[in-house]
Protein backbone atom coordinates (compact mmCIF):
# COMPACT_ATOMS: atom_id res chain seq x y z
CA UNK A 1 0.00 0.00 0.00
CA UNK A 2 1.82 3.57 -0.45
CA UNK A 3 1.47 5.89 2.26
CA UNK A 4 -0.49 8.72 2.10
CA UNK A 5 0.59 11.92 0.31
CA UNK A 6 0.12 14.33 3.94
CA UNK A 7 1.75 11.36 5.71
CA UNK A 8 4.72 12.17 2.78
CA UNK A 9 4.62 15.66 2.95
CA UNK A 10 4.44 16.18 7.00
CA UNK A 11 7.88 13.55 6.89
CA UNK A 12 9.18 15.51 4.71
CA UNK A 13 9.05 18.74 6.79
CA UNK A 14 10.01 17.20 10.16
CA UNK A 15 13.43 15.74 7.71
CA UNK A 16 13.56 19.70 6.41
CA UNK A 17 12.91 21.01 10.29
CA UNK A 18 15.26 18.36 11.71
CA UNK A 19 18.08 18.75 8.92
CA UNK A 20 17.86 22.84 9.50
CA UNK A 21 18.03 22.16 13.51
CA UNK A 22 21.04 20.38 13.12
CA UNK A 23 22.70 23.03 10.54
CA UNK A 24 21.44 25.27 12.79
CA UNK A 25 22.87 23.73 15.87
CA UNK A 26 26.24 23.41 14.12
CA UNK A 27 26.55 26.76 12.97
CA UNK A 28 25.69 27.75 16.72
CA UNK A 29 28.48 25.48 18.05
CA UNK A 30 30.62 26.92 15.33
CA UNK A 31 30.48 30.62 16.11
CA UNK A 32 30.29 29.99 20.00
CA UNK A 33 33.92 27.99 19.15
CA UNK A 34 35.07 30.78 17.07
CA UNK A 35 34.57 33.21 20.12
CA UNK A 36 36.24 31.61 22.54
CA UNK A 37 38.89 30.54 20.25
CA UNK A 38 39.12 34.95 19.37
CA UNK A 39 38.44 35.30 23.61
CA UNK A 40 40.32 32.87 25.27
CA UNK A 41 44.05 32.66 24.81
CA UNK A 42 46.42 29.73 24.12
CA UNK A 43 45.75 26.29 25.14
CA UNK A 44 42.27 26.38 26.55
CA UNK A 45 40.33 28.38 23.70
CA UNK A 46 42.07 25.41 20.81
CA UNK A 47 40.93 23.01 23.50
CA UNK A 48 36.95 24.31 23.96
CA UNK A 49 36.77 24.51 20.49
CA UNK A 50 38.45 20.84 20.01
CA UNK A 51 35.64 20.00 22.88
CA UNK A 52 32.49 21.38 20.81
CA UNK A 53 33.69 19.43 17.64
CA UNK A 54 34.18 16.24 19.77
CA UNK A 55 30.71 16.46 21.18
CA UNK A 56 28.52 17.36 17.73
CA UNK A 57 30.80 13.91 15.96
CA UNK A 58 29.67 12.28 19.55
CA UNK A 59 26.20 12.76 19.36
CA UNK A 60 26.11 11.57 15.86
CA UNK A 61 29.17 8.92 16.00
CA UNK A 62 28.73 7.53 19.45
CA UNK A 63 31.77 4.37 18.71
CA UNK A 64 34.29 6.87 18.01
CA UNK A 65 34.46 8.13 21.49
CA UNK A 66 36.90 5.58 22.69
CA UNK A 67 39.17 5.87 19.42
CA UNK A 68 39.20 9.23 19.42
CA UNK A 69 39.77 9.10 23.56
CA UNK A 70 42.10 6.75 23.39
CA UNK A 71 44.56 8.28 19.88
CA UNK A 72 42.84 12.07 19.66
CA UNK A 73 44.28 12.43 23.37
CA UNK A 74 47.72 11.62 22.29
CA UNK A 75 47.82 13.34 19.37
CA UNK A 76 46.63 16.70 20.93
CA UNK A 77 49.29 16.23 23.49
CA UNK A 78 51.64 16.08 21.09
CA UNK A 79 50.27 19.06 18.86
CA UNK A 80 50.10 20.98 22.36
CA UNK A 81 53.71 20.38 22.80
CA UNK A 82 53.54 18.88 26.17
CA UNK A 83 53.97 15.86 27.54
CA UNK A 84 53.82 16.02 30.88
CA UNK A 85 51.34 12.94 32.15
CA UNK A 86 49.16 15.88 34.03
CA UNK A 87 47.95 17.00 30.76
CA UNK A 88 47.64 14.07 28.69
CA UNK A 89 45.23 12.67 31.55
CA UNK A 90 43.31 15.75 31.67
CA UNK A 91 42.90 15.59 27.80
CA UNK A 92 41.87 11.67 27.82
CA UNK A 93 39.37 12.59 30.73
CA UNK A 94 38.35 15.65 28.88
CA UNK A 95 37.93 13.97 25.21
CA UNK A 96 35.64 10.90 27.23
CA UNK A 97 33.83 13.48 29.17
CA UNK A 98 32.60 14.90 26.14
CA UNK A 99 31.69 11.94 24.88
CA UNK A 100 29.49 11.41 28.33
CA UNK A 101 27.79 15.03 27.76
CA UNK A 102 27.33 13.97 23.95
CA UNK A 103 25.69 10.16 24.88
CA UNK A 104 23.16 12.06 27.25
CA UNK A 105 22.48 15.10 24.83
CA UNK A 106 21.88 12.43 22.18
CA UNK A 107 19.68 10.66 24.47
CA UNK A 108 17.26 13.45 25.56
CA UNK A 109 16.90 15.22 22.20
CA UNK A 110 17.33 12.55 19.54
CA UNK A 111 15.04 10.13 21.47
CA UNK A 112 17.73 7.38 20.80
CA UNK A 113 16.89 3.89 22.15
CA UNK A 114 20.71 3.56 23.24
CA UNK A 115 21.06 0.31 25.54
CA UNK A 116 24.72 -1.10 26.84
CA UNK A 117 25.52 -4.39 25.86
CA UNK A 118 24.77 -7.07 29.01
CA UNK A 119 27.97 -9.14 29.92
CA UNK A 120 29.30 -11.74 32.40
CA UNK A 121 31.42 -8.80 34.09
CA UNK A 122 29.16 -5.62 34.74
CA UNK A 123 28.23 -7.05 38.13
CA UNK A 124 31.79 -7.70 39.55
CA UNK A 125 32.79 -4.09 37.46
CA UNK A 126 30.11 -2.54 39.56
CA UNK A 127 31.24 -4.24 42.79
CA UNK A 128 34.95 -2.37 41.77
CA UNK A 129 33.07 1.19 41.12
CA UNK A 130 31.52 0.92 44.39
CA UNK A 131 34.52 0.05 45.97
CA UNK A 132 36.18 3.14 45.53
CA UNK A 133 34.13 5.87 47.14
CA UNK A 134 34.06 4.29 50.07
CA UNK A 135 38.09 3.60 49.76
CA UNK A 136 38.25 7.50 49.18
CA UNK A 137 36.24 8.34 52.56
CA UNK A 138 38.78 5.97 54.38
CA UNK A 139 41.46 7.86 52.83
CA UNK A 140 40.12 10.98 53.82
CA UNK A 141 39.33 9.64 57.04
CA UNK A 142 42.79 8.68 57.78
CA UNK A 143 44.37 12.07 56.93
CA UNK A 144 45.54 11.05 53.15
CA UNK A 145 46.44 14.91 51.30
CA UNK A 146 42.85 15.21 48.92
CA UNK A 147 44.98 15.43 46.47
CA UNK A 148 46.34 12.38 46.70
CA UNK A 149 43.07 10.72 47.30
CA UNK A 150 41.64 12.37 43.77
CA UNK A 151 44.82 10.71 42.25
CA UNK A 152 44.62 7.44 43.23
CA UNK A 153 41.55 7.15 42.72
CA UNK A 154 41.30 8.32 38.85
CA UNK A 155 43.83 5.80 38.80
CA UNK A 156 41.60 3.25 39.95
CA UNK A 157 38.27 4.30 38.03
CA UNK A 158 39.67 4.57 34.75
CA UNK A 159 39.21 0.54 34.79
CA UNK A 160 35.48 0.65 34.90
CA UNK A 161 34.91 3.76 33.35
CA UNK A 162 36.72 2.33 30.12
CA UNK A 163 34.65 -0.81 30.86
CA UNK A 164 30.91 0.39 30.77
CA UNK A 165 31.97 2.97 28.49
CA UNK A 166 32.99 0.53 25.84
CA UNK A 167 29.50 -1.68 26.96
CA UNK A 168 27.21 1.61 26.08
CA UNK A 169 28.75 2.98 23.06
CA UNK A 170 29.97 -0.46 21.37
CA UNK A 171 26.61 -2.43 22.01
CA UNK A 172 26.65 -4.97 19.16
CA UNK A 173 29.58 -6.22 16.25
CA UNK A 174 28.60 -3.53 13.75
CA UNK A 175 29.57 -0.82 16.56
CA UNK A 176 32.91 -2.47 17.07
CA UNK A 177 34.02 -3.22 13.73
CA UNK A 178 33.41 0.96 13.00
CA UNK A 179 35.34 1.30 15.97
CA UNK A 180 37.97 -0.68 15.17
CA UNK A 181 38.43 1.10 11.79
CA UNK A 182 38.40 4.21 13.61
CA UNK A 183 41.19 3.19 16.04
CA UNK A 184 43.27 1.44 13.04
CA UNK A 185 43.09 4.34 10.77
CA UNK A 186 44.89 6.51 13.87
CA UNK A 187 46.72 4.24 15.47
CA UNK A 188 48.47 3.40 11.60
CA UNK A 189 48.81 6.97 11.30
CA UNK A 190 50.82 8.06 14.39
CA UNK A 191 52.85 4.38 13.80
CA UNK A 192 53.90 5.79 10.22
CA UNK A 193 54.40 9.55 11.53
CA UNK A 194 56.77 8.64 14.80
CA UNK A 195 58.11 5.71 13.79
CA UNK A 196 61.76 6.75 12.16
CA UNK A 197 61.56 9.51 14.67
CA UNK A 198 64.10 9.06 17.57
CA UNK A 199 61.21 10.03 20.19
CA UNK A 200 58.89 7.31 21.00
CA UNK A 201 55.49 6.97 21.59
CA UNK A 202 55.55 2.98 23.49
CA UNK A 203 54.08 1.32 21.09
CA UNK A 204 51.36 0.46 23.17
CA UNK A 205 48.35 1.64 20.57
CA UNK A 206 50.72 -0.73 18.18
CA UNK A 207 50.27 -3.24 20.47
CA UNK A 208 46.27 -3.44 21.28
CA UNK A 209 45.62 -3.74 17.33
CA UNK A 210 48.22 -6.33 16.56
CA UNK A 211 46.39 -9.88 17.67
CA UNK A 212 43.30 -8.60 16.33
CA UNK A 213 44.72 -7.84 13.10
CA UNK A 214 46.61 -11.07 12.73
CA UNK A 215 43.24 -13.04 13.30
CA UNK A 216 41.58 -10.57 10.61
CA UNK A 217 44.53 -11.53 8.51
CA UNK A 218 44.42 -15.20 8.58
CA UNK A 219 40.50 -15.35 7.55
CA UNK A 220 40.91 -12.70 4.52
CA UNK A 221 41.57 -13.55 0.71
CA UNK A 222 43.28 -11.59 -1.59
CA UNK A 223 44.12 -8.03 -1.69
CA UNK A 224 42.28 -7.29 1.49
CA UNK A 225 44.72 -10.23 3.25
CA UNK A 226 47.81 -7.89 1.15
CA UNK A 227 47.09 -5.05 3.02
CA UNK A 228 46.39 -6.22 6.45
CA UNK A 229 49.50 -7.70 6.15
CA UNK A 230 51.22 -4.33 5.41
CA UNK A 231 49.54 -2.54 8.80
CA UNK A 232 50.50 -5.54 10.25
CA UNK A 233 53.92 -5.36 9.57
CA UNK A 234 54.12 -1.76 10.37
CA UNK A 235 52.66 -1.52 13.56
CA UNK A 236 54.42 -5.03 14.26
CA UNK A 237 58.09 -2.91 13.59
CA UNK A 238 56.25 0.01 15.75
CA UNK A 239 56.44 -2.52 18.81
CA UNK A 240 59.69 -3.99 18.09
CA UNK A 241 61.48 -0.72 18.54
CA UNK A 242 59.28 0.53 21.12
CA UNK A 243 61.87 0.28 23.80
CA UNK A 244 59.19 -0.13 26.38
CA UNK A 245 59.61 -3.46 27.84
CA UNK A 246 56.30 -3.69 29.18
CA UNK A 247 54.71 -3.58 25.63
CA UNK A 248 56.92 -6.17 24.71
CA UNK A 249 55.80 -8.69 27.35
CA UNK A 250 52.15 -7.77 26.84
CA UNK A 251 52.30 -8.63 22.93
CA UNK A 252 54.76 -11.17 23.40
CA UNK A 253 52.26 -13.33 26.05
CA UNK A 254 49.25 -12.47 24.16
CA UNK A 255 50.97 -14.07 20.70
CA UNK A 256 51.91 -17.37 23.06
CA UNK A 257 48.53 -17.61 24.33
CA UNK A 258 47.14 -16.72 20.74
CA UNK A 259 49.24 -19.32 18.91
CA UNK A 260 47.95 -21.93 21.85
CA UNK A 261 44.56 -20.75 21.84
CA UNK A 262 43.05 -20.02 18.59
CA UNK A 263 41.84 -21.87 15.40
CA UNK A 264 45.04 -22.98 12.83
CA UNK A 265 44.96 -20.61 10.64
CA UNK A 266 45.73 -17.99 13.04
CA UNK A 267 48.72 -19.99 14.27
CA UNK A 268 49.55 -20.39 10.79
CA UNK A 269 49.29 -16.59 10.28
CA UNK A 270 51.01 -15.94 13.87
CA UNK A 271 53.96 -18.17 12.74
CA UNK A 272 54.57 -16.55 9.21
CA UNK A 273 54.18 -13.34 10.52
CA UNK A 274 57.08 -14.35 13.11
CA UNK A 275 59.45 -15.77 10.96
CA UNK A 276 58.64 -12.75 8.61
CA UNK A 277 59.56 -10.16 10.74
CA UNK A 278 62.20 -11.85 12.07
CA UNK A 279 63.68 -11.38 8.20
CA UNK A 280 62.63 -8.40 7.45
CA UNK A 281 62.76 -5.99 10.74
CA UNK A 282 66.43 -6.28 11.02
CA UNK A 283 67.04 -5.34 6.65
CA UNK A 284 64.65 -2.61 7.71
CA UNK A 285 66.56 -1.37 10.13
CA UNK A 286 69.52 -1.34 8.55
CA UNK A 287 68.29 0.90 5.48
CA UNK A 288 66.71 3.40 7.81
CA UNK A 289 68.64 5.72 9.20
CA UNK A 290 65.12 6.88 11.81
CA UNK A 291 64.52 2.72 12.61
CA UNK A 292 68.31 2.96 13.33
CA UNK A 293 67.88 5.50 16.48
CA UNK A 294 64.71 4.31 17.41
CA UNK A 295 66.41 0.18 17.76
CA UNK A 296 69.41 1.84 19.80
CA UNK A 297 66.71 3.51 22.15
CA UNK A 298 65.33 -0.31 22.42
CA UNK A 299 68.85 -1.74 22.83
CA UNK A 300 69.37 0.76 25.50
CA UNK A 301 66.06 0.14 27.62
CA UNK A 302 66.76 -3.64 27.85
CA UNK A 303 69.91 -2.48 29.47
CA UNK A 304 68.43 -0.36 31.71
CA UNK A 305 68.44 -1.20 35.25
CA UNK A 306 64.26 -1.20 36.88
CA UNK A 307 65.68 2.35 38.36
CA UNK A 308 63.44 3.19 41.18
CA UNK A 309 60.63 0.32 40.78
CA UNK A 310 61.54 -2.00 43.18
CA UNK A 311 62.81 0.39 45.79
CA UNK A 312 59.09 2.01 45.39
CA UNK A 313 57.58 -1.67 45.29
CA UNK A 314 59.64 -2.25 48.69
CA UNK A 315 57.82 0.81 50.76
CA UNK A 316 54.78 -0.16 48.74
CA UNK A 317 54.66 -3.42 50.58
CA UNK A 318 55.54 -2.20 54.09
CA UNK A 319 52.19 0.08 54.04
CA UNK A 320 50.45 -3.35 52.52
CA UNK A 321 51.82 -5.32 55.84
CA UNK A 322 51.05 -2.84 58.75
CA UNK A 323 47.58 -2.66 57.08
CA UNK A 324 47.23 -5.93 55.03
CA UNK A 325 42.82 -6.08 55.04
CA UNK A 326 42.43 -2.64 53.44
CA UNK A 327 45.29 -1.06 53.22
CA UNK A 328 46.49 2.89 53.71
CA UNK A 329 43.20 4.04 52.10
CA UNK A 330 43.48 5.61 48.94
CA UNK A 331 45.76 8.63 48.12
CA UNK A 332 48.47 7.23 50.96
CA UNK A 333 51.83 8.51 50.71
CA UNK A 334 54.97 8.01 52.38
CA UNK A 335 56.86 10.59 54.16
CA UNK A 336 60.56 11.37 52.13
CA UNK A 337 62.26 8.30 52.33
CA UNK A 338 65.56 7.24 51.22
CA UNK A 339 65.08 5.14 48.02
CA UNK A 340 68.71 3.40 47.72
CA UNK A 341 70.68 4.20 44.73
CA UNK A 342 67.53 7.01 43.76
CA UNK A 343 66.86 9.67 45.67
CA UNK A 344 65.21 11.14 48.42
CA UNK A 345 61.73 11.15 47.61
CA UNK A 346 57.79 11.22 48.49
CA UNK A 347 56.52 7.62 47.59
CA UNK A 348 52.93 6.67 46.49
CA UNK A 349 49.34 6.58 46.01
CA UNK A 350 50.89 5.69 42.81
CA UNK A 351 53.67 3.17 42.36
CA UNK A 352 55.36 1.81 39.19
CA UNK A 353 54.06 -1.48 39.65
CA UNK A 354 49.96 -1.82 39.61
CA UNK A 355 49.42 -4.83 41.74
CA UNK A 356 51.70 -3.22 44.78
CA UNK A 357 49.67 0.41 43.97
CA UNK A 358 46.76 -2.22 44.43
CA UNK A 359 47.63 -3.63 47.56
CA UNK A 360 49.23 -0.18 49.14
CA UNK A 361 45.74 1.50 48.81
CA UNK A 362 43.35 -0.90 49.01
CA UNK A 363 44.76 -3.71 50.95
CA UNK A 364 43.51 -7.51 49.56
CA UNK A 365 40.15 -6.13 49.38
CA UNK A 366 41.73 -4.34 46.54
CA UNK A 367 42.14 -7.78 44.93
CA UNK A 368 38.22 -7.27 44.34
CA UNK A 369 39.83 -5.62 40.57
CA UNK A 370 40.51 -9.07 39.68
CA UNK A 371 37.38 -10.52 39.38
CA UNK A 372 35.80 -9.17 36.59
CA UNK A 373 39.29 -8.86 34.67
CA UNK A 374 39.40 -12.99 35.52
CA UNK A 375 35.88 -13.88 33.98
CA UNK A 376 36.72 -11.67 31.39
CA UNK A 377 39.65 -13.86 30.29
CA UNK A 378 37.63 -17.03 31.48
CA UNK A 379 34.72 -16.38 28.90
CA UNK A 380 36.95 -15.37 26.29
CA UNK A 381 39.12 -17.90 25.89
CA UNK A 382 36.44 -20.62 26.12
CA UNK A 383 34.35 -18.71 23.10
CA UNK A 384 34.58 -20.26 19.77
CA UNK A 385 35.51 -16.70 18.58
CA UNK A 386 39.16 -15.62 17.03
CA UNK A 387 38.73 -12.19 17.90
CA UNK A 388 37.30 -13.18 21.30
CA UNK A 389 40.31 -14.97 22.32
CA UNK A 390 42.78 -12.30 20.93
CA UNK A 391 41.45 -9.74 23.03
CA UNK A 392 41.51 -12.29 26.13
CA UNK A 393 44.94 -13.06 25.33
CA UNK A 394 45.40 -9.52 25.34
CA UNK A 395 43.96 -8.74 28.70
CA UNK A 396 46.78 -11.45 29.76
CA UNK A 397 49.69 -10.46 28.29
CA UNK A 398 48.51 -7.04 30.09
CA UNK A 399 47.53 -8.00 33.32
CA UNK A 400 51.37 -9.26 33.49
CA UNK A 401 52.98 -6.28 32.04
CA UNK A 402 51.33 -4.19 34.56
CA UNK A 403 53.08 -5.59 37.44
CA UNK A 404 56.33 -3.97 35.48
CA UNK A 405 55.04 -0.58 34.29
CA UNK A 406 53.89 2.49 36.17
CA UNK A 407 50.61 4.09 35.38
CA UNK A 408 50.96 7.22 33.14
CA UNK A 409 47.26 7.99 32.43
CA UNK A 410 45.96 5.53 34.47
CA UNK A 411 46.05 1.58 33.18
CA UNK A 412 42.53 1.65 31.48
CA UNK A 413 43.74 -1.20 28.78
CA UNK A 414 42.45 -2.90 31.89
CA UNK A 415 38.72 -1.66 31.20
CA UNK A 416 38.57 -1.17 27.54
CA UNK A 417 40.17 -5.11 27.13
CA UNK A 418 37.88 -7.28 29.38
CA UNK A 419 34.65 -5.54 27.13
CA UNK A 420 36.02 -5.79 23.97
CA UNK A 421 36.27 -9.48 24.86
CA UNK A 422 32.63 -10.00 26.00
CA UNK A 423 31.71 -7.83 23.40
CA UNK A 424 32.84 -10.40 20.73
CA UNK A 425 32.36 -13.95 22.50
CA UNK A 426 29.86 -15.37 21.06
CA UNK A 427 28.17 -15.38 24.97
CA UNK A 428 28.10 -12.04 24.59
CA UNK A 429 26.77 -11.04 21.32
CA UNK A 430 24.02 -13.90 20.73
CA UNK A 431 20.32 -12.82 20.89
CA UNK A 432 18.90 -14.45 23.88
CA UNK A 433 16.79 -17.75 23.36
CA UNK A 434 13.32 -17.74 22.94
CA UNK A 435 11.06 -18.56 26.06
CA UNK A 436 9.63 -22.18 25.69
CA UNK A 437 5.90 -22.26 25.82
CA UNK A 438 4.74 -24.44 28.51
CA UNK A 439 2.78 -27.45 27.74
CA UNK A 440 -0.90 -27.35 28.26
Amino acid sequence: MKPCPRVLLAGSAVGAFSAAGAFGAAGAFGAVGAATKELLPGRLGVLCVGAQVCFLAFARWPYAILPAGIIGGTVAVGALGDTRVALLAAVHTGILATGCLALLARRALLRTDDRPARTAADVPMLAVAGLLPLAAAYGLARGNPSHEVMVATYEFAVIPGYFFLTTYTLPNRLAVKKAAVCYLVGAAALAATELTVPTRHGGLLSALALPPLLVAASHARGWKRAGLAVLIALLGVDVVVAGYRAVWLATGLALLVLLVKGTWPVRRGILTAAMTGAVLVPLAVVVSPGLQARASLAVDQVHQSAGHRLPEAAVGMDVFMAQPLIGGGLGHVTPPVYLPDYTVTTVGPVYHVFYVMVLANLGLVGLLVLWPLLRAVRTGLAAHDDYAVAFAALTCGFLAAVAFAGPTDGHWELGLLPAVTLLTSQTALSPPAPAREKPS
